[in-house]
């Protein structure tokens, strides 16, 4: 999916209202390239529709309000007419909880013609009360978290000095360590092995916004189906209260009310939990889980003008769910323990890819002949819901690639100077999902050392190279980075690389077949090393890598 593009850098010291508008944009078209990602992390406390949908549904509504609106309107103009739009346009919990942080942010500015810091930061302050005020029983390890600890960043930054881009990068980074933080607060998440959800679509969108404060594009090619967190946890399903009947979400508007806001959430949490009343007697969005939504709409129509109707049946949604989730936790194996920590893999090849992604990396794609760019890194470690992440470029031509990426986000970020898949895969067998980034980082860079790796491919040009001559076209055998052999097979030049290497001190042999050889050739091959070599465990998978027949690990 390929967002817009909004390059224009805000002016330090304050914004207008098309510049607010420009980094709702912003923040929209980071959210959308986000959401799919976000919708994998939606466990929490029932799957009651998809989060990062649900979240980006609600902000693209809020931009369609402003489409009538001038670009010399002020910013206090911007903001009312963004929250009114998302009031009407929100789905969901997430959505409702993020349509009433907007309706805190445009009270905050309801006299402003310009945006300064200590504006924003009072609107995001005002935001996060907000969405406190709307949800009758709030739970920490939320958005609400998130959003608090954001603001409160927001107010020293504007203490000190910081201007609008300094101000929102304090902000994101404060909401990057709520983030990381939601699975301490909550057992369901730990559980789960995920962040939560709402909290992670509230960073995104914040991160859009300081995106658009530097100038920084957004302008992203999401790998689909890629995500740094597991979606579903069997652990989660055991979890969930089974005691509960679950009932149905009921969702509605409310227009020209003749009771208070108090006393319709009061009757709604008579009939059921998980309220959520926000707005006022002109206009009510209302949330709740019932088992008799008949009586919540009836209310409504005594009461007013009913709009917006929606009525789900949770618990057929919860069957589906633990379905799903049974079936995800036979094909993955057992739950791994949730870490602060991100790892994310560069990786040419299903086979690499999905290696990388059992043990718990997001990958990128890219290798030999196929180098990603700076943005396809970042674009991967600024969506991935982590304060700190490890990059794994395996790659020699890409270790500097992703070092660049480390100048560009706020986030924590280390790359430890994998030159080949085997040396990533190495690295991440020693991640520790409960040490801190310091020794993971050791660990990983000394594991990744460990490793040795032989290469075959298909010479492309003439050349002279470490005293072997090579015609294009020749099988290379490569030992380490370092041709040692060619031949008129790749068999015969996996073979001949192998024999550079100290095999006496080696325990461990894996062959990745990919382009050009088969998994009966690796076989043969294999069956070969094992009987020269009886004391080497030799297991072959499918690497799926394009130009080379065969990467072998070595440990």
């Amino acid at each position: 999916m390929t967002t817009p593009t909004v390059t224009r850098e805000l002016e330090k010291a304050h914004a207008t209202g098309a510049d607010v508008r420009s980094a709702l944009q912003s923040a929209s078209a980071w959210l959308s390239a986000s959401a799919e990602r976000i919708n994998a992390l939606n466990v929490f406390p029932v799957p009651d529709g998809d989060t990062g949908t649900n979240m980006s549904l609600t902000l693209q509504a809020a931009l369609e309000g402003l489409q009538r609106l001038g670009d010399d309107e002020p910013v206090s103009q911007v903001a009312r007419a963004a929250y009114e739009a998302a009031m009407l346009g929100a789905r969901g919990n997430s959505g409702v909880i993020l349509s009433q942080l907007l309706r805190g942010f445009a009270e905050a500015l309801a006299d402003s013609a310009e945006l300064t810091s200590s504006g924003l930061a009072q609107a995001l302050t005002q935001a996060s009360e907000a969405a406190y005020r709307s949800v009758s029983r709030p739970v920490e390890g939320t958005i609400l978290t998130v959003a608090r600890e954001a603001a409160a960043a927001a107010r020293a930054a504007a203490e000190s000095g910081l201007d609008l881009p300094g101000l929102l990068e304090q902000t994101l980074r404060a909401a990057n360590d709520a983030v990381a933080a939601t699975p301490s607060q909550l057992e369901v998440l730990r559980k789960a092995g995920v962040v939560d959800s709402g909290g992670e679509g509230y960073r995104v969108i914040i991160e859009g916004a300081w995106m658009f404060s530097t100038g920084r594009a957004v302008d992203v090619e999401l790998e689909a189906g890629a995500g740094a967190s597991r979606p579903f946890s069997r652990a989660l399903v055991e979890a969930i209260d089974h005691e509960s009947t679950f009932g149905f979400c009921t969702e509605f508007v409310l227009r020209d009310s003749d009771v208070a806001l108090p006393d319709v959430k009061t009757c709604m949490e008579e009939l059921g939990d998980s309220v959520i009343a926000v707005g006022d007697r002109d206009l009510m969005r209302v949330h709740v889980h019932t088992s008799r939504p008949g009586q919540a709409l009836e209310f409504a129509v005594d009461h007013g003008t009913l709009a917006k109707v929606k009525v789900e049946n949770m618990q057929l949604q919860h069957q589906a769910f633990a379905a799903a989730t049974r079936e995800a936790s036979a094909t993955d194996g057992e739950d791994q323990p949730a870490s602060p920590i991100g790892v994310i893999a560069v990786a040419a090849g299903d086979g690499f890819q999905k290696v990388f992604r059992s043990l718990g990396a997001r990958v990128v794609q890219g290798g030999q002949t196929m180098n990603p760019s700076v943005q396809d890194i970042l674009a991967a470690v600024n969506s991935s819901g982590y304060g700190e992440l490890i990059i794994l470029p395996n790659n020699s031509n890409i270790v500097l690639t992703a070092k660049h990426v480390q100048e560009l986000t706020p986030h924590s970020v280390t790359v430890i100077p994998t030159e080949t898949a085997p040396q990533g895969i190495g690295a991440l067998l020693a991640f520790n999902f409960q040490a801190d980034m310091q020794t993971n980082v050791a660990a990983m860079d000394q594991a990744a050392h460990g490793v040795h790796t032989v290469e075959v491919t298909r010479a492309v040009r003439d050349t002279d190279v470490d005293g072997v001559a090579v015609e294009s076209g020749d099988l290379l055998g490569m030992y380490d980075g370092r041709i040692v052999a060619t031949t008129a097979s790749a068999e015969e030049a996996l073979l001949s690389a192998l024999s550079q290497a100290p095999l006496e001190g080696l325990e461990i042999v894996t062959i990745y077949y990919g382009f050009g050889a088969s998994e009966e050739q690796a076989q043969a091959v294999a069956a070969k090393i094992r009987n020269d070599h009886p004391g080497l465990d030799v297991e072959v998978v499918e690497g799926g890598q394009p130009h080379y027949p065969y990467v072998v690990s070595l440990e």
